[in-house]
């Protein structure tokens, strides 16, 4: 069983003060953690309704502290804003909404290309496909209007 534990000041500083900057705390209580026995370097669990009633906690990040710790400043800041960038409140809704990763791909293929390359081209891919749903709109507009004129 996962042992789970209060993650030291510094970190709960790090990561008050970024969710401070952002908002996020403004709608959201997010809870730090740390289990570091954990495979990943943070997991982002939302909590339900059991557990928000029984904490008040809407959103726990576990974190693998012992490796957080290892990294330096810099790394640890990019660490701790993904772990909190996955996290958002829709104010429509009035609901929380966990995100998955915008980028998914390979790092043989950014270690080739480069990032900046791969994204044009993810960005290229982006338009064609507006483009192509842009030109079936009006195509199926267009049938229409000629079926009501008949």
């Amino acid at each position: 069983m996962a042992k789970y534990e209060e993650v030291f000041e510094e970190t709960k500083n790090l990561y008050t003060q970024l969710m401070l900057a952002s908002g996020i705390s403004n709608n959201i209580n997010i809870t730090i953690l740390a289990n570091n026995k954990a495979k990943d370097i943070f997991k982002v669990n939302k909590a339900n309704e059991l557990l928000k009633y029984r904490t008040g906690d809407d959103i726990i990040i576990v974190l693998n502290e012992k490796i957080f710790d290892q990294l330096t400043p810099a790394q640890r800041r990019i660490v701790a804003e993904e772990s909190l960038a996955s996290v958002g409140y829709d104010l429509e809704s009035e609901k929380i909404v966990i995100s998955k990763p915008d980028v998914v791909t390979f790092s043989g293929l950014l270690s080739k290309h480069s990032f900046e390359v791969w994204n044009v081209l993810r960005e290229s891919i982006k338009s064609l496909y507006a483009k192509e749903e842009q030109t079936e709109d009006e195509v199926a507009a267009s049938s229409k209007s000629k079926k009501a004129v008949a």
